[in-house]
């Protein structure tokens, strides 16, 4: 197991581009006018001191660079993140560093970061982007194609994309960088093209976590860029995977948002049954935005954000519908009385009654907006225990900065809970972010 964990190290740190030695070799040469020999020697016993003092328990300062020393890790249980399986992590050696004086500064105001902006073959736009995002301390890398860009994916982990719309291949590319966990958090700004309406979608769509339609300045991308890397160093810690999708209303659409949120919850890390339960919760909802909420009006569109955390899967399904009075559902379902109320629905020729006790029965969590119009849907990856005290505060996520009602299907009752305005503000963010 600690084998594992040192290769998948490895793995990792390949990913990153590497000054060698020989590089080393040829600065010195080329810097302090030495020939190959004596650069040679002089790395060899450069290494062979330091070395020493380390070992013999010494700091290993570099004025302006940067410290080295030797530290002892303890030991510790640890949790293969795989498998969940606890094992003893031994106590080891282990070299630390830390940069020190003027190169620390450096540092900080190097952001390090790499962009990769994909667009046409020739697009003149690319140079300008490049000149003002290089300015800034930006490296940006121009790809023409999906394919380079998901080679350069494969390679290493950029910091940010910007996706050129008008390229061929350019959903089914923003589709694959999106719907891959490992990928998933990197945002990524899709460039809408004259005339092109980025709120609607013609046929599925995932979204990039922002877009821009022209004509804009490189100015707006350039502070679009600066608060996605925000936004996303607050995210990261909580989120493992998030994307959008939007549609319009009509049924080919929605079985293909089934089938692909469908595959999203098979690699959550979600048992079969969980994923059978939400699987049915989420085709409600969607059927219900498009029946209820859109009345099938294909102009309308439906919009989905999907959320995975280290504990549980969040979906929130919203339509352009007046909503509804849920309350009234809630209450059927609550004392059980749902079926009753569907059959008084049918007697007057009416549909519905049942979905929400559908729902309500997958889900772990079921919780409406104030209109009425979005719904959102958790599931937790592990089954959790039965909680023994019924008044136990339950954690909601805010949808308003008004009330919440918060369905559990664990206890079978439903709570009016007050939103707390400072819980959970980066996922309310990143919500209104999504669901506009």
């Amino acid at each position: 197991m600690e084998e594992n964990r040192d290769s998948k190290e490895k793995e990792k740190a390949v990913s990153y581009d590497s000054f060698c030695e020989e590089e080393i070799l040829k600065a010195l040469m080329s810097g302090a006018g030495l020939d190959e020999e004596k650069a040679r020697q002089a790395i060899s016993v450069f290494k062979e001191a330091v070395k020493k003092a380390l070992i013999s328990g010494k700091r290993v300062v570099l004025p302006d660079f940067a410290s080295f020393y030797v530290t002892e890790q303890k030991a510790s249980i640890c949790r293969d993140p795989q498998t969940g399986v606890r094992y003893i992590s031994p106590a080891r050696k282990v070299l630390t560093a830390s940069v020190e004086g003027k190169f620390k500064g450096e540092i900080e105001a190097s952001k390090l970061a790499s962009i990769l902006l994909v667009v046409p073959r020739n697009d003149p736009f690319a140079k300008v982007v490049d000149f003002h995002f290089s300015r800034v301390g930006w490296r940006v890398f121009t790809l023409n194609s999906p394919e380079e860009c998901l080679k350069k994916l494969s390679e290493s982990e950029p910091y940010l994309c910007i996706v050129d719309y008008a390229l061929d291949g350019a959903p089914q590319l923003v589709k694959e960088i999106k719907c891959n966990i490992r990928t998933s958090m990197i945002p990524v700004i899709v460039l809408f093209p004259r005339g092109k309406d980025p709120e609607r979608a013609e046929n599925l769509r995932i979204c990039g976590d922002e877009h821009l339609a022209e004509p804009f300045e490189v100015y707006t991308l350039l502070t679009l860029a600066e608060s996605e890397l925000a936004r996303l160093t607050e995210e990261e810690v909580i989120f493992r995977q998030q994307f959008c999708i939007q549609l319009p209303t009509d049924e080919g659409n929605i079985e293909e948002s089934c089938t692909l949120l469908s595959e999203m919850f098979r690699i959550s890390g979600m048992k079969e049954e969980g994923q059978v339960a939400l699987n049915a919760a989420v085709r409600e909802a969607l059927l219900n935005a498009a029946q209820h909420g859109n009345r099938y009006d294909r102009n309308k569109q439906i919009r989905v954000l999907y959320l995975l955390d280290r504990e549980k899967v969040t979906v929130v399904i919203s339509d352009e519908g007046d909503g509804f009075d849920y309350n009234f559902y809630l209450a059927k379902s609550e004392i059980g009385d749902a079926v009753s109320a569907a059959r008084e629905r049918y007697q007057q020729g009416r549909l519905g009654g049942l979905g929400i006790m559908l729902m309500s029965r997958c889900a772990d969590r079921l919780e409406y907006n104030d209109k009425g119009n979005s719904i959102t849907l958790t599931k937790y990856i592990e089954r959790r225990p039965e909680t023994k005290d019924e008044n136990e505060e339950k954690s909601v996520m805010p949808r308003s900065s008004e009330e919440t009602v918060v369905v559990s299907s664990e206890i079978g009752d439903s709570t009016l809970i007050r939103s707390d305005e400072t819980r959970g503000q980066r996922r309310k963010r990143a919500t209104r972010r999504r669901i506009r």
